[in-house]
């Protein structure tokens, strides 16, 4: 049996603090009283501020995943007759393309290879001449391979032509190094775990006040996710409180800490140690060192070794780490550095895989 915690090297449920943890234990709140009012007001201000969006964009949050943002940020993005462009280079900008769908929303798609960045000439010539695009959709972090997309780059684009840029950030915020104030980003989602550190099941929406005005614009495609349902109310639906104590807390300690600069840095540190592991033991890395996030690795899978071997001999040395997805599930596996991870245990993971690795081929 284990006699230390479980380190989770997924792309998310991230560990969190022992402090972010007993604030869910602040006791039960109705969402109707004025202390809650009070607790969403001071998250409303502290997540803008957190990413250096004060005063640009405002927040709003939704109880479900980060893919309940997205699914909110885009069929709230776009006005009847008109669509979307989606920027899709893996499993997630995928997804944005079977939210539109779903909904029945017109869409495009800037497709490329899923180990390189997506082409900002390419969103450009897809835009060119096109009056009914009312919003472009793409990946900040796409963690299917631990790829970083050029989303200042495209942003500038998006600005010129007119449409809303929404940025699936759920990956990418607090821990890659792209300041999103010097993005023309309209619509940034997130979520209250990963980066942010705090406890799963609360997701936001950073929206431009252009957006805002697009949300009142767009048809009401959804009960639940209709971001303009969330501006009238402070929540018009029960919110998940404990996980609201949670993030709260979460934010603080962020802020404590010393911000975006420190926690990216912490980021970047983290990565620089574990590739190291990966160099020394051999194992290589899919995407190109210039593309790569703060967090996620994608590794080839060492000869004659079965990703399900792998991951059970490695949780029982204490660390859970995560299988490759679409085409790449056969061959990869990825470990991933997000949320709370004592620094001796990310020091310790290269004995655990070079004995894990052995014992699943033994």
């Amino acid at each position: 049996m284990m006699d230390q915690e479980l380190i989770l090297l997924n792309p998310g449920p991230a560990c969190t603090s022992q402090r972010v943890k007993d604030a869910l234990l602040r006791g039960d709140l109705c969402h109707r009283e004025p202390e809650f009012s009070e607790l969403l007001f001071r998250i409303r201000e502290a997540l803008p501020r957190a990413l250096n969006l004060a005063g640009t964009h405002e927040a709003l949050l939704v109880t479900g995943s980060g893919t309940a943002a997205m699914e909110m940020a885009v069929i709230s993005s776009v006005r009847a007759g008109r669509g979307v462009l989606v920027v899709n280079n893996g499993v997630y900008g995928d997804r944005m393309i079977k939210i539109a769908k779903a909904h029945g929303i017109p869409f495009d798609e800037v497709g490329s290879d899923w180990t390189v960045p997506a082409s900002p000439e390419a969103v450009a010539a897809a835009l060119a001449g096109r009056d009914d695009v009312d919003a472009v959709i793409c990946v900040h972090h796409e963690t299917t391979t631990g790829l970083i997309n050029p989303i200042k780059e495209i942003g500038e684009i998006v600005a010129a032509h007119g449409a809303l840029f929404v940025i699936d950030a759920i990956s990418g915020t607090a821990i890659e190094d792209q300041d999103l104030a010097e993005v023309k980003a309209d619509v940034i989602c997130g979520t209250a775990n990963k980066g942010l550190h705090g406890q799963p099941g609360i997701s936001f929406l950073l929206s431009s006040a252009r957006a805002i005005e697009r949300f009142h614009e767009a048809p009401e495609r959804s009960l639940y996710l209709n971001a303009a349902s969330y501006l009238k109310s402070d929540v018009p639906f029960t919110p998940a409180v404990q996980v609201c104590y949670a993030l709260d807390e979460a934010l603080a300690e962020y802020a404590d800490q010393g911000g975006f600069e420190a926690r990216t840095k912490l980021y970047r540190e983290r990565a620089a140690l574990v590739r190291g592991q990966f160099e020394r033991l051999g194992l290589r890395i899919l995407v190109d060192e210039r593309f790569r996030s703060n967090t996620v690795t994608m590794l080839h899978l060492p000869e004659s070794v079965t990703y399900d071997r792998l991951h059970d001999e490695l949780k029982k040395r204490g660390y859970v780490i995560y299988a490759g997805q679409g085409q790449l599930s056969a061959d990869f596996f990825r470990i991933c550095t997000m949320g709370e991870i004592p620094w001796h245990r990310l020091e310790e993971l290269e004995d655990a895989l070079r004995d894990s690795i052995a014992a699943a081929r033994g």
